[in-house]
């Protein structure tokens, strides 16, 4: 039975993004909250939906989803007969009210309706309690993690009347409807993902405090060098709230068996008591005073001026997290035996929570990767160092382990495992056609159906990977296959060129030679791609920039996570797109058949975000900037879109597939280009943009005019394309061009020369 109909009760800053998250998901959502206000009855949630729906600072993908969102009040809006498929509760954390407001929804909730608690801290078999067997069958812990939108992690927690009917049913609902990653977790305190990662914090602080360590330096040694986030220890207690994480812990406490692990430092006692509480009051264990940070002192009870962390071990650390892990189990210094202790004690800890907080170790990992950000969990760390050896200093520290541990005798993870719970690459792939080191592999799939994958660092695109989209796409049309995927691993699809091979080119004077070529070779990839006579499909997620972005621009279909960011930034680094992506753009105005008034309206929407460099917000806004068509599809699960671009592959290859003819089109020529020279003399004029902007954007404008000629100039994309090559190579002539490509591979940032 499908999930369509949510109601959202309370519309705090949890349940507004609950709601907004579902919003985004395609679903119906009612959002409703208490009756504070006699006069203004839905004060509360209307106060939610303004915040939801704002134009400036919305949480939704898309201004149009607001008519899939309405807002109530306890009172008049939980009636009989009501057709909500689940509801998710978000309301204060005390018993009696999640009581009282149960009863009143389980009596006019229609039989099939899934009833949902989104609390951190009480038993789920208490809050269900006030509920008939049937109603409480239906019953079930379903707790996000903050921000949701960006979170991936929901734990679903059965109590011993929940049905196994209703647990698949919200997991399906949670993996292919909202693209979220579930947890199955034992109804026990802080569930799976707060038991363990408050744990790591309240060790971490009071081993650290007892060893006379500073607030910076635990931070220091528990963040990225360990693999969590940069938050680290103290700074991720004032980003969660002291008082959560004295609440999480005191819940945790109630439990006998805990008291050995869970030891509240004292610093979190006295400034919960003193109300500092962490960011939400504007100081913690740091607070900002102007511009100055400062940090709490434990000896003086005050905050003070943060002092440079000087800890010699941590110069031997680096952004390669193994080495890291193996360095800190190795060494005997005192830093290195700190954190080893900080990893050591959670793995332990993690090892006995298996299956007492959760039958599957992997939902440990999970839970921590996903709820908290890590970059491996607890058991991919504990592999990652070595399996027997973390066992046996183990042994050796606690006298025991877990008898499943005891048990076993090899890694937790075979080569190439991880943790997603869905198919993965190497599920799909049946054989292999090609493995080009470090450019690109071809696979075989299931109905003769291709997998390209991108294997250049980072995903970048390089002349080498421009070649071997060629040659992929030749061979799905001269062999026996029905189609190609086009696909990437890791967060995102591609950043683009690689700056440094480029940079290389202009310092030995290769713009005409090399760089030429490389532009030809992708023009001739990208061509390839979109006219290609069987289907070819691109999934991605996350940010494909510059040449990411022309790739996808030119896939006749694309499967992209809603969490996609792309753009045509190359403007910040002194240069055109030149790998196809104005042309398209242009050539997708042109085809149109507009009025003029509109396609002038059209391409200068496109100059504006090419010149700002504009990347979009999520990838309906990809749509909304004319990068994603229409027809192209949108899902909310990252981890899917392989499975959902084979897919769409089989399916076109399946019905009569007809490839995109090679066109021709009349341009806006020299009428266009004056607009775009006026508007960009205005940017300069106001100096909102340099000389050498207005050089780089005048040449953008000369692609998407279609040349400086005459209007009703009948072209083709091949010759856009030649615009571009023209354009980008004069362009990496120019020293303020080389400048700031240097300063980008410097400092990340973009230089405005």
């Amino acid at each position: 039975m499908s999930i369509n109909k949510v109601t959202v009760l309370g519309a705090g800053n949890m349940g507004s993004q609950i709601a907004a998250l579902l919003v985004n998901a395609g679903l119906q959502v009612k959002l409703l909250d208490l009756v504070i206000d006699q006069e203004d009855p839905n004060k509360l949630s209307k106060g939610a939906f303004d915040r939801i729906t704002d134009k400036r600072k919305g949480l939704l993908f898309d201004a149009s989803f607001a008519k899939n969102l309405s807002f109530g009040n306890f009172d008049q809006d939980l009636k009989e007969d009501d057709d909500s498929d689940l509801y998710i509760e978000a309301v204060s954390e005390v018993l009696e009210i999640k009581h009282d407001l149960w009863k009143n929804v389980a009596s006019i909730a229609k039989d099939s309706a899934i009833l949902a608690t989104n609390t951190s801290g009480i038993p789920i078999e208490k809050i269900a309690s006030v509920l008939t067997e049937e109603q409480a069958s239906r019953f079930v812990g379903y707790h996000f993690f903050n921000p949701p939108r960006h979170m991936k992690l929901i734990e679903i927690i059965p109590h011993s009347k929940t049905s196994q009917a209703t647990v698949e049913r919200l997991e399906d609902f949670t993996s292919r409807k909202l693209g979220k990653g579930a947890v199955h977790a034992k109804d026990v305190s802080g569930f799976v993902a707060n038991r363990i990662g408050v744990y790591a914090l309240v060790d971490a602080m009071k081993r650290g405090e007892d060893l006379g360590y500073s607030i910076t330096e635990v931070d220091a040694m528990t963040g990225l060098f360990l693999g969590r986030p940069k938050t680290a220890t103290y700074r991720l207690n004032d980003l969660v709230g002291l008082d959560i994480a004295m609440h999480v812990a005191e819940g945790l406490l109630e439990d006998p068996a805990e008291k050995d692990f869970y030891v509240v430092p004292e610093s979190l006692s006295k400034l919960v008591a003193a109300g500092a509480l962490g960011n939400k009051v504007q100081h913690g264990y740091y607070k900002r005073e102007g511009k100055n940070n400062l940090v709490y002192d434990f000896e003086s009870g005050d905050y003070q001026a943060a002092s440079k962390v000087d800890i010699p071990f941590l110069n031997e650390l680096g952004r390669d997290l193994n080495k890291n892990l193996k360095a800190i189990f190795q060494s005997d210094d005192p830093a290195a035996q700190y954190m080893w202790d900080s990893l050591g004690n959670v793995l332990y800890y993690s090892a006995i929570n298996v299956p007492k907080a959760t039958d599957d170790y992997k939902n440990v990992d999970r839970a921590m990767v996903w709820g908290f950000n890590w970059k491996l969990g607890p058991f991919q760390i504990w592999d990652a160092i070595g399996f027997n050896e973390v066992k046996d200093r183990l042994k050796a520290k606690f006298g025991s382990l877990p008898k499943w541990i005891e048990d076993r005798n090899q890694g937790f993870y075979q080569d190439q495992e991880d943790i997603s719970n869905v198919a993965g690459l190497n599920d799909y792939v049946k054989g292999t056609v090609w493995n080009h080191d470090k450019v690109s592999d071809l696979y075989e799939a299931d109905n003769r159906l291709l997998i390209f994958v991108l294997r250049t660092p980072n995903n970048t695109i390089t002349q080498e990977l421009c070649g071997d989209i060629k040659e992929a796409v030749a061979t799905l049309e001269n062999e026996a296959y029905r189609g190609m995927v086009i696909y990437s691993e890791g967060k995102n699809f591609s950043l683009g060129a690689n700056l440094d091979q480029i940079h290389d080119m202009i310092n030995q004077g290769k713009q005409d030679s090399e760089i030429g070529d490389m532009i030809d070779q992708l023009h001739e990839g990208v061509l390839a791609m979109k006219h290609a006579n069987k289907p070819v499909v691109t999934a991605m997620r996350g940010m494909a920039l510059g040449g990411g972005c022309e790739l996808v621009l030119y896939s006749p279909f694309v499967v992209a996570a809603a969490e996609s960011y792309l753009g045509l930034v190359e403007m910040g680094v002194g240069v055109i797109p030149a790998g196809g992506g104005l042309a398209e753009l242009a050539e997708r105005v042109y085809l149109k058949n507009n009025e003029r008034s509109q396609e002038i309206k059209d391409l200068q929407k496109a100059f504006n975000n090419v010149i700002n460099a504009k990347v979009s917000k999520n990838a309906y806004d990809a749509k909304a900037m004319g990068i994603l068509r229409d027809t192209d599809m949108i899902i909310a699960n990252d981890e899917l879109i392989l499975e959902a671009a084979l897919k769409k592959a089989d399916l076109e290859a399946s019905y009569n597939y007809v490839p995109k003819p090679v066109a021709e089109y009349a341009v806006e020529g020299s009428n266009y280009f004056a607009i775009a020279k006026a508007d960009i003399q205005t940017l300069t004029s106001g100096n909102f943009a340099s000389d050498y902007d207005a050089t780089i954007a005048t040449s953008a404008g000369k692609v998407l005019a279609g040349g400086d000629v005459p209007l009703n100039t009948v072209v083709n994309q091949r010759y856009l394309q030649s615009l571009e090559r023209e354009g980008f190579i004069a362009l990496t002539k120019n020293v303020k061009t080389s400048e700031r490509i240097q300063h980008m591979l410097k400092t990340k940032k973009p230089l405005r020369n």
